[in-house]
Order: C-alpha cells, then sequence, then structure tokens
C-alpha cells in the first residue's frame, strides 16, 4: 500500500470508530476526569478570591498613598510659597 492510500484507510477507520464508539469513549472521558476538573475549578476559585483580596489591600494602599501625597503637595506648595515671598525683593516706592 501507498502512504495515501494508508492515510485515507486509517481517515476511514477513525471516523468509523468515532461513529460507533463516539459517545462511550466521551462518556468515559468525562468519568474519568471529573474530579480533576473540579479540583481544577476549585483552585480557579480560589485564585479569584486571593486576587480579589490582593487587588482590594492594593485599591485601599493606593488611596492612602494618594492622601498622603495630596497632603505632601499642598506643604510643598505652601513652603516654596513662603520661600518665594521670603526672597522676592520688595517693591521700590518711588518718589517723586
Amino acid at each position: 500500500m501507498r502512504t495515501s492510500e494508508v492515510f485515507v484507510l486509517g481517515a476511514i477507520m477513525g471516523a468509523a470508530v468515532i461513529w460507533l464508539w463516539g459517545k462511550e469513549m466521551e462518556e468515559y472521558v468525562q468519568e474519568r476526569t471529573r474530579g480533576v476538573r473540579t479540583k481544577a475549578a476549585a483552585g480557579v476559585r480560589a485564585v479569584e478570591e486571593t486576587a480579589g483580596k490582593v487587588l482590594d489591600r492594593g485599591g485601599d494602599a493606593l488611596r492612602r498613598a494618594d492622601e498622603f501625597l495630596q497632603d505632601t503637595k499642598q506643604h510643598v506648595s505652601g513652603a516654596l510659597q513662603a520661600g518665594e515671598e521670603a526672597i522676592r525683593p520688595a517693591a521700590i516706592s518711588r518718589k517723586a
């Protein structure tokens, strides 16, 4: 037999196997992997919960940091304005 004939014969035999026993094979695989899929789903759920907690904590930290930065910005701005006023020469009044 040539390679192309073997390929065609294999494709026909594969289709026949799936047609005859496809449902049984699917049920077997689903039954055998049920525990693994259940554990995987529980793992995904645990990751989701943990990620949510971490992101919530990160959000809280960012809010606190933002408040701190706003306070710092106000203090720095006030200090710079005071420094600017302190070094600015006084206006010269001209008497004619």
